[in-house]
């Protein structure tokens, strides 16, 4: 499949008049389109599909405008709209200068792309209240060392929000509830409040419980234990310790998947778009279905 999207893209490129470069290095793309000479000389603002007007600035770029815009275009096939291989391949190519024509299988993921890097960029879903975001390959690192733990069940949702904070923690009864959780043991501190602004807090949901809150999306760099029901990490005799949020021991494992079968789970680190791009994509991107070019 991925060899079929391949040769689609570069077809395309070539009906362009680009040249079109190969390469079997995994850290580059699969292929480049260089544009004629004439055409890189002359690019200009008309030319850049970054220009149009703003009548047409929520409209997907089209494959055309991408390949006529005068710049190198890294062709990317894509079986699926994978957020985190997705946003990294545009980015990477952004950061060296190649827009990206992403070449997919159909009409069904060409959509999921286009709505994943239409305004807004990156994310699953936004409203009033703040951004959904799509969860990441990393795992939340805390301050303290180790990282961030919760039990196992429900899917895990990062969002931000402007609600008025209530206590987090999870909810007794049920089966995400913590060791303990009737005895008097003191409860975790609620997150700190945004600094002076007001920008949204951010919270990790399991089910619609709150489960941990930061003062916002910068706080995700290297938070501290107490925002976490548990935390985990590696020890010298390399078992993996499970602690609470004060730094009590709860249980130790001999590896990660004997910790999920003992129901803990890391913590995934959302993406976040500002995170992952330090500047603009628009205009950077175009995506191809394969069916459209049979």
């Amino acid at each position: 499949m991925t060899d079929a999207l391949l040769a689609a893209g570069i077809d395309r490129c070539l009906r362009a008049g680009t040249t079109v470069s190969r390469s079997s290095d995994a850290a580059e793309p699969p292929a480049v389109a260089t544009p004629a000479a004439d055409t890189a000389d002359g690019a200009g603002g008309a030319a850049n599909p970054s220009a149009q007007s703003s009548d047409h600035a929520a409209d997907p770029p089209t494959p055309e405008a991408l390949l006529g815009a005068g710049r190198p275009v890294a062709v990317e096939p894509l079986q699926e709209a994978d957020p985190t291989v997705t946003l990294s391949r545009l980015w990477n190519n952004r950061a060296n200068g190649r827009a990206t024509l992403f070449v997919v299988p159909n009409d069904g993921v060409a959509e999921a792309v286009e709505r994943l890097l239409l305004s807004p960029v990156g994310v699953r879903e936004a409203d009033d209240d703040g951004r959904q975001f799509h969860i990441g390959p990393d795992r939340v690192r805390l301050d303290e060392g180790g990282y961030a733990a919760v039990p196992t069940g429900s899917e895990l949702t990062w969002r931000e929000t402007h609600t008025t904070p209530e206590p987090t923690g999870l909810r007794r009864g049920d089966s995400t509830r913590e060791p303990n959780a009737d005895s008097e043991a003191p409860r975790r501190p609620v997150g700190d409040e945004p600094e002076a602004s007001e920008r949204p807090w951010l919270e990790l949901r399991a089910d619609g419980t709150v489960l941990a809150r930061l003062g916002s999306v910068d706080a995700l760099a290297c938070p501290p234990r107490a925002r976490f029901p548990y935390a985990y990490h590696r020890d010298s005799d390399k078992q993996i310790r499970v602690v609470d949020f004060a730094g009590r021991p709860v249980q130790r494992y001999p590896g990660i998947a004997a910790m999920r079968r003992g129901g803990f789970r890391p913590v995934p680190a959302p993406l976040v778009p500002e995170q992952l791009f330090d500047g603009s994509i628009e205009g950077w991107w175009a995506v191809l279905p394969a069916t459209a070019t049979e």
